[in-house]
């Protein structure tokens, strides 16, 4: 992240997505308002994230057994 001025600003990247994948994402974002998704970046920000904690928790556990 970059500082100004006491503000963070956070840099984005952009990453392809097939574009069947992006439709499905598109179907369920649009089809349950329950789940509380507005946008498919925000689906796809919320699926990377619980991927990073589950594969972030697992590799953890990984280096902990190796030493």
């Amino acid at each position: 992240m970059v500082q100004f001025e006491g503000k963070t600003k956070i840099k984005y990247e952009k990453v392809g997505l097939p574009s069947e994948m992006v439709d499905e994402i598109k179907r369920i974002v649009e089809t349950d308002k329950r789940l509380g998704f507005v946008s498919i970046q925000e689906f796809v920000k919320e699926a990377v994230r619980k991927n990073i904690i589950e594969y972030g928790d697992f590799y953890n556990g990984l280096e902990k057994e190796g030493t």
